[in-house]
């Protein structure tokens, strides 16, 4: 089975763009409950990375003023966890080593375009199916 089938589409994801400030970024995390969210390019819609909650906490903390900070672009907060993208046609079998280091897999077409997440969940259940009687 290819990744993109177990997928949960971009339609369905909540993502930031990498124009975003801090506080939009912020506020819209707060929002969907997110603590963790895909970056995309606004005009090509390609992922460029995932940001977390805790990567924005620190940038607030490590500059000082607040809020002169929330108005900083999204791309001047220094990421401490890179979260791999991988095709949408990739077997979702060959996705195992790398579901165990994230919680969601950013799934891209051959352009790179942002194209929806694979959860580990997913992933995990189409691998470990439930037994019976359970």
């Amino acid at each position: 089975m290819k990744a993109k089938d177990l997928a949960t589409s971009a339609k369905r994801v909540q993502f930031l763009y990498s124009d975003f400030t801090i506080a939009e970024s912020i506020k819209k995390m707060e929002k969907c409950h997110y603590t963790m969210i895909p970056v995309i390019e606004r005009n090509s819609a390609r992922y460029l990375y995932s940001v977390s909650s805790g990567d924005l906490l620190h940038h607030l903390v490590l500059n000082g003023d607040i809020k002169k900070v929330l108005d900083d672009p999204l791309s001047t907060v220094r990421i401490d966890r890179l979260t791999l993208s991988c095709n949408e046609d990739v077997e979702v079998t060959e996705l195992f080593d790398l579901a165990v280091n994230q919680n969601y897999i950013p799934l891209v077409d051959g352009n790179g375009t942002f194209r929806g997440i694979l959860t580990r969940r997913a992933i995990l259940s189409y691998l470990m199916p439930a037994k019976e009687g359970e």
